[in-house]
């Protein structure tokens, strides 16, 4: 089967890779449509390289997949694919999908068969937006999707305990990051249970992002939430990230049992913090180790407990790969 792929490979990137392993795993020859420059300058507004010197480097890349390929210039969207009979298939991403639709009515008009469309899924940078070339030139991003400057972290919450989380855990996985925390302009109940708790954590990630305009927006949020095994009031951590683009992700951390007289105060009205500052002297517990510090006599504290929960919420950004599948029609 001879596979297509159109583009203007100014640089090549992360996302053009997958383009092209896809293309040469289904194909047993690959034609790629290089864009002419004059055709290039229309539809990209960052220096560009002659079309000379992108297919020398092209041609080098493509070398290493050793199998039989071939470049062929292109003046415009539909490139030789509208009329080539050789094409068999056509590899696409999902920003350029609509071309393929547009090479398959132009090929039905000309009495041609339809090509077969792979789309595969967006590659993104650690920021959650596409890899492009575009963002290379302007020195946002590399290659490989990793940003050159810090990625902005929004927390909604000035508690230093759910700060450091996230601080810690966001570092880990991307490298540097700036971190702010965000006092949630909206009103939050004291003491939440059930779905409230949820709906507690993605208030505040939205608010967040929408306020600072951050990479990413983070809330995290505790309360009681019935197990349905046990049916006791399990206090457990959930956290809700969401990015530019207004994808969330949630994951929560391990629940623990209180002890009944707490559990008794809370469905009372009180809230957990307060009963039990008032059981162990600590004033405002919650914004130092914790119930979970106390009660485990230290073994674990409530910043690793927040960390687990944001992580849990990073999981499917960690790795993108596995969590945004393209599609093939």
């Amino acid at each position: 089967m001879r596979v297509g792929i159109g583009g203007t490979f100014n640089i090549i990137h992360k996302g053009h890779e997958l383009l092209f392993e896809t293309a040469f795993s289904v194909g047993a020859d690959v034609e790629v449509g290089l864009t002419s420059d004059e055709f290039a300058r229309r539809s990209r507004k960052v220096d560009l390289l002659p079309y000379f010197q992108r297919k020398s480097n092209l041609v080098r890349f493509l070398e290493r997949y050793g199998k039989p390929f071939e470049v062929v210039m292109i003046s415009d969207i539909l490139g030789t694919a509208a009329t080539s009979e050789k094409l068999d298939a056509i590899v696409v991403s999902p920003e350029t999908r609509s071309n393929a639709e547009a090479i398959n009515d132009t090929r039905l008009k000309n009495g041609l068969k339809q090509l077969k469309v792979f789309c595969i899924r967006e590659v993104k940078a650690d920021d959650s937006e596409p890899i492009s070339a575009t963002r290379i030139v302007k020195g946002e991003i590399d290659k490989e999707g990793r940003l050159l400057r810090p990625l902005k972290v929004a927390v909604g919450s000035t508690n230093r305990v759910k700060v450091d989380a996230v601080r810690n855990v966001f570092t880990q996985a991307f490298g540097l990051v700036e971190v702010v925390s965000v006092e949630p302009e909206h009103g939050f109940e004291r003491q939440p249970m059930a779905g409230r708790v949820l709906e507690g954590a993605i208030l505040r990630a939205r608010g967040a992002a929408e306020k600072t305009k951050a990479d990413f927006g983070v809330g995290i949020e505790a309360g009681l939430v019935k197990d349905e095994f046990t049916g006791r009031l399990t206090d457990v951590q959930y956290c809700a990230i969401v990015d530019a683009s207004g994808r969330m992700t949630v994951g929560h951390g391990p629940g623990f049992e209180y002890p009944p007289m707490v559990t008794k105060a809370v469905t009372e009205g009180r809230s957990v913090g307060e009963t039990m500052s008032a059981i162990t002297g600590i004033e405002d517990i919650g914004r130092k180790d914790g119930s979970i510090g106390f009660l485990s006599d230290g073994l674990i504290d409530r910043t690793s407990l927040s960390e687990i929960a944001v992580l849990m919420a990073l999981i499917p950004r960690i790795r993108k790969e596995l969590y945004e599948p393209g599609d093939s029609a």
